[in-house]
């Protein structure tokens, strides 16, 4: 019988330090952000106008690309990480300039 430690971590030593150490944003939070966007995009757009509706949209687009810019790894941003970062946050503001541009160009829209 070979000796095992009574549990998988209890070789592992502690930390001394008393202080957290800080992992970045809750990976919920990009989740649930983006998701608000799109809710608040579609009341707008069906009550108020189609317009509004899509610059939530952009606006949303832009505050999605924001936060998987500056999030410090992916799983803080796990609900808005498709590819690498520079892709995510290239298409992201992209798409938001284009919405945004054409909300506020198309004729009849609002």
């Amino acid at each position: 019988m070979d000796p095992r430690p009574p549990s998988p971590g209890s070789r592992v030593p502690s930390h001394a330090s008393s202080q957290p150490r800080f992992r970045g944003p809750d990976p919920r939070r990009s989740l649930v952000v983006a998701m608000l966007g799109v809710l608040l995009a579609a009341v707008l757009g069906a009550l108020v106008s189609a317009q509004l509706g899509a610059l939530t949209i952009a606006v949303t687009l832009a505050v999605v690309g924001t936060w998987r810019a500056v999030a410090p790894r992916t799983s803080s941003a796990v609900g808005i990480a498709v590819r690498s970062k520079a892709f995510d946050v290239v298409m992201c503001f992209a798409a938001a300039v284009a919405i945004g541009l054409l909300a506020l160009t198309v004729p009849y829209l609002g």
